[in-house]
């Protein structure tokens, strides 16, 4: 019987699990790291619908007990009437409840291997945000140009406030127009993730993702932070604070030809907010 029920229901633990994860992230502030912000009342109702379907799917649906009485019961006369043939095929039926009871014994293995899988991932393990890894696989800066510029065309930053600028800001001036030459000379203190120049050794790129719908979609944007012998100090994906002003980039091998010159970098840990949108 709970074999059955387990079956029977697997798909309804399923969705219901789904459910919980969602609400769960969303109070404590973990649905972050995987929509955007503007998304998260959405999906909160839509997942407090599907768990209210769910509860519904499980009072409305008819057990499997009638359905098999009603079956068996429709075909009795029939069964009378074929004789020896209905012994034959009784006897065959033990050997299929066996492989019945086997496939289900191993449906519902899989589905709490899942589920405990999911539980432990969403719930239990600390999330983890893109890193390093998911900048190689997708090109830095590709979607600047396309990233709402801080300024609107024609304006300059003379005498502009650039303190709320963040790394996605700097990245976008820095592809847009005349950007790099009104970036020179100007001061800035960013936060980011250390991932490496590919071109220089000198420099690290202070990275940064931007979440348009969720983190699939994802797009690494970053400024180059002139800092040679940096490996030494900044591991690959640490958190840093720099603290600088926009230069000619010293290093020729680089691609950026702008680079932040740090007056002082600061180790930090990650921001609970760690997207940049």
């Amino acid at each position: 019987m709970l074999e059955r029920l387990l079956s029977r229901w697997r798909g309804v633990a399923l969705t219901l699990f789904t459910v919980v994860a969602t609400v769960w992230l969303s109070m404590t502030g973990g649905l972050s790291l995987y929509i955007h912000p503007r998304y998260f009342v959405f999906t909160s109702i839509m997942a407090v619908i599907g768990g209210v379907l769910a509860i519904a799917a499980i009072a409305v649906t008819p057990g499997r007990e009638d359905h098999d009485h009603g079956h068996d019961h429709d075909h009795s006369h029939e069964s009378d009437a074929l004789g020896t043939s209905t012994t034959r095929r009784s006897n065959r039926r033990p050997r299929l409840g066996a492989r019945q009871r086997i496939a289900v014994i191993a449906s519902t293995t899989v589905t709490l291997v899942v589920v405990a899988t999911a539980f432990v991932a969403l719930i239990i393990a600390p999330p983890v945000t893109l890193s390093s890894a998911a900048v190689e696989n997708r090109s830095l800066n590709a979607n600047a140009q396309t990233v709402d510029s801080p300024i609107s065309e024609g304006e300059t930053l003379r005498g502009r406030d650039t303190s709320s600028f963040t790394v996605k800001d700097w990245a976008a001036m820095l592809r847009q127009g005349d950007g790099e030459q009104q970036v020179l000379g100007e001061r800035a203190k960013l936060v980011g993730f250390v991932t490496e120049d590919p071109d220089s050794p000198d420099a690290f790129i202070l990275a940064r993702f931007v979440v348009n719908c969720c983190a699939i979609d994802a797009a690494p944007v970053g400024v180059a932070v002139h800092q040679p012998g940096w490996q030494g100090s900044y591991p690959v994906d640490s958190w840093v604070e720099v603290d600088g002003a926009f230069v000619t980039n010293p290093s020729a091998s680089s691609a950026e030809r702008v680079a932040l010159m740090p007056t002082t970098i600061t180790a930090i840990d990650q921001p609970n907010d760690p997207y940049v949108y």
